[in-house]
């Protein structure tokens, strides 16, 4: 990882852009809500790749591309105008990262593959309304992971850090792996997992300077089973599948060992416990009607997917709204 230059909680905030790779199904949205207690959304870019893309072992099925050519013209115009952006956040992989300033600082959150591959399955068994439900629902947790094409549940988080989420099932290599093993070494500040989600809250804090705060756990899977649950030949299949990812699972509990052993970890445990809980804000109460011009100018926002227009119009409907 990153030298660890800021660790002391004192020191001022950073500048340089914060970009979060969130890999699916690693707590990563109770991450998102400690972001965004420090970001505001004129601060904030999401940028989504499709990790559940189809694409089977010879190439084909791969319906849709990772991501589109009109998100990433909007991405890329994003950066351009980057007067306040502080923070780009989302599911895709470091195949964008020659897109962002070469001085940005990367964080992350690893998750056991196993526990992580039987969560996803879970998930996707619940989520009624998503298209890949119907796939989920007829498919053994050994087919979700082994049978279905899903870049995902084949190394996903492997091909996330080596900017690999292209490749076919199957074609994630000894190569990938190491590409993926010095990208934490080489671009993350921070490399945190999802089994001690409490001390990367405390790694973070230290290394950004952020104050000390607590935060409930978020999107969690209410029918989970866990890995006693599941016969041992589907665990087995499962491990096969992502093998790669527990290696890489493994190289990323060592980097963790070694920047949480430089601290008092004990005492900045007890600390934590003892800080106050934060709690996200009630859905705010419809706002008054704008004036004309004032609600013009927040529908440009919407009707053109620029960067540059939303930014500035944005700007425009908080100087015109009318103040409390």
């Amino acid at each position: 990882m990153q030298a660890d230059k800021d660790s002391d909680p004192g020191h001022r905030p950073d500048k340089r852009l914060l970009v979060f790779v969130h890999i699916p199904k690693t707590a990563g949205t109770t991450l998102n809500s400690l972001l965004e207690h420090r970001y505001s959304p004129d601060e904030t870019y999401e940028v989504m790749m499709r990790g559940m893309s189809l694409i089977m072992r010879d190439g084909t099925n791969a319906a849709k591309p990772l991501i589109s050519w009109s998100k990433l013209r909007r991405f890329k115009s994003a950066l351009r105008h980057r007067h306040e952006l502080r923070l780009v956040r989302g599911h895709f992989d470091l195949s964008l990262a020659p897109l962002l300033p070469a001085d940005a600082q990367y964080i992350t959150l690893l998750r056991d593959p196993v526990q992580r591959a039987i969560s996803h399955y879970f998930h996707y068994r619940r989520r009624s309304t998503d298209p890949e439900y119907a796939l989920a629902m007829r498919s053994s947790l050994a087919e979700w992971v082994s049978a279905c094409g899903l870049v995902e549940m084949d190394n996903g988080q492997t091909r996330r850090l080596a900017g690999a989420m292209h490749l076919p099932v199957g074609r994630v290599s000894d190569a990938t792996l190491e590409t993926a093993k010095a990208a934490l070494a080489d671009k993350f500040a921070v490399v945190g997992l999802t089994e001690r989600f409490e001390e990367t809250q405390i790694l973070l804090q230290r290394r950004f300077g952020w104050p000390r705060c607590r935060y409930p756990s978020c999107n969690r899977g209410g029918d989970q089973a866990s890995r006693t649950e599941i016969d041992a030949q589907a665990l087995q299949i499962v491990r096969d599948c992502n093998r790669y990812d527990l290696e890489l699972y493994r190289h990323a509990s060592m980097l963790f060992e070694q920047s949480a052993g430089a601290i008092d970890m004990e005492r900045e445990l007890h600390l934590l416990r003892a800080a106050p809980l934060h709690i996200a804000p009630a859905p705010a109460a419809p706002a008054p009607a704008l004036p004309g011009r004032v609600h013009v100018l927040n529908g440009l926002r919407y009707l053109y997917p620029m960067a540059a227009l939303h930014y500035y119009a944005g700007k425009l409907v908080h100087r015109f709204s009318p103040q409390k």
